[in-house]
């Protein structure tokens, strides 16, 4: 979430999860996405608190709990009787504590029967956090967020909703979203996003709140935005702090999945086409796995060419601006500084250590002057950022983010350049972008 979303995000983002072979798909087990330490496993009779502090999954009166964290100071307490816990981070990057169930992908929600969860959680969040239901299915490979309430940013991070859901007395905003070869419960892949988010966040006893979620119902509104699930492999209540601190006692979660599924006829949907028309277009302008780059110098004239969305942005090929040829890329929807574009490049011809010449030309018409800036987002003990270049770009004038010989830190891996502007949300272009071997 937050500034991965992407997610991952998400963002988030994703904006993530680990899952065992008793609980998952089949016979195919996987790590938490994201993590280099394998987790624990394990199962509990009832009847005693049990304390966590670094990665774990396990079965504890008939619900799963997992707890995943890239770094940072977490405490997991699962409790007995039922599907309560509670939790304390801080100095995280990115962390999940959540209570449910897992699945073996053998069903859709439908053949399921009637999903919902009923919760009560003392919830205080200091920075960016969701209290939501977490998920995912296969075929498709789809990561799915109910979010209830939120810390200091609201999710997605997405430009524009794709419709409306009223369920449950709360009116939720729905949207799709897209990760990059990012981790996920089966490896680094490209898979999509669905979200609901309550357009306000609950009130309750103090930070104390309470309700229902119908998640087939939420799931029964996506489909007809066009957003198809596949086969379940996890639904919880979940609490996800990114990089912030907080705590959350969840004193009542009760998973219910029973009777038989009938198609929610007491919600009020609202689909917006144009939007969908929006967001299929903007979709169209990329590559759904786009390759890693090698030294490479782009122009953007036949096409995105390879250049992805960061976080929420639209990434598109502009015909009217252009620092040379005829088209560049607009970067447009930003709806947090870290939105941007990126390029994914080749960890076999960028060493960690070493030192490259990187080189974009970029225009903003915001109307005022605005930082723009060249990063690098790479991975060591969780997601890290490193400033490439960094320039002041008045309205309506193309200039340059260059680094004649910047070093890829030691260590680093999944390396991602991106071009975003720190302290604006402005639309901006990008032109004739460049990795080589350091300049003399």
């Amino acid at each position: 979430m937050g500034n991965t979303k992407i997610r991952r995000l998400a963002a988030v983002t994703a904006a993530l999860c680990l899952m065992t072979t008793a609980a998952g798909c089949g016979a195919q087990t996987s790590e938490p996405a994201g993590s280099d330490t394998p987790s624990q496993q394990q199962s509990e009779p009832a009847g005693e608190t049990q304390i966590f502090t670094e990665n774990i999954t396990g079965t504890a009166d008939g619900y799963d709990y997992e707890l995943w964290k890239d770094e940072g100071t977490t405490e997991f307490r699962v409790e007995p009787g039922g599907g309560t816990f509670s939790c304390e981070w801080s100095e995280i990057n990115n962390a999940l504590f959540r209570r449910g169930q897992k699945f073996d992908c053998t069903k859709t929600y439908p053949e399921m029967g009637n999903i919902s969860v009923d919760y009560g959680v003392d919830y205080q969040p200091d920075g960016n956090s969701y209290m939501c239901v977490y998920g995912w299915t296969r075929e498709p490979l789809i990561e799915y967020y109910i979010v209830e309430s939120w810390g200091s940013w609201r999710p997605p991070g997405a430009p524009f909703s794709i419709g409306t859901v009223t369920v449950d007395g709360a009116t939720y905003d729905i949207y799709k979203t897209t990760r990059y070869e990012q981790p996920s419960i089966d490896d680094i892949q490209t898979f999509d996003q669905y979200w609901s988010v309550r357009q306000v966040k609950p009130q309750g006893d103090g930070t104390k709140l309470e309700g229902t979620i119908s998640v087939s119902k939420h799931f029964d509104a996506w489909k007809k935005c066009g957003l198809e699930l596949g086969k379940m492999y996890e639904v919880a209540l979940t609490i996800e702090g990114y990089q912030s601190q907080g705590k959350a006692t969840v004193y009542k979660n009760d998973l219910h999945i029973d009777g038989t599924y009938k198609e929610a006829d007491d919600i009020e949907v609202t689909v917006d086409e144009e939007a969908i028309k929006k967001l299929e277009e903007a979709e169209a302008n990329h590559d759904d796995s786009p390759s890693e780059a090698g030294f490479f110098e782009t122009s953007f004239e036949s096409g995105a060419e390879g250049w992805i969305p960061r976080g929420g942005s639209l990434v598109t090929v502009d015909k009217e601006h252009a620092a040379e040829g005829s088209q560049s890329l607009f970067v447009s929807g930003r709806t947090d500084n870290w939105n941007g574009a990126t390029v994914m490049l080749d960890s076999a011809v960028y060493q960690p250590g070493e030192c490259y010449h990187f080189k974009a030309q970029v225009m903003q018409e915001s109307g005022a002057e605005v930082q723009m800036k060249m990063t690098l987002q790479y991975n060591m003990d969780g997601e890290k950022y490193d400033e490439i270049a960094l320039a002041q770009a008045p309205s309506g004038e193309w200039i340059t983010l260059e680094n004649l010989a910047y070093m890829i830190p030691e260590g680093a891996e999944n390396l991602q350049l991106y071009v975003e502007s720190p302290d604006s949300l402005t639309d901006f272009y990008v032109d004739t972008v460049s990795g080589a071997e350091r300049a003399d």
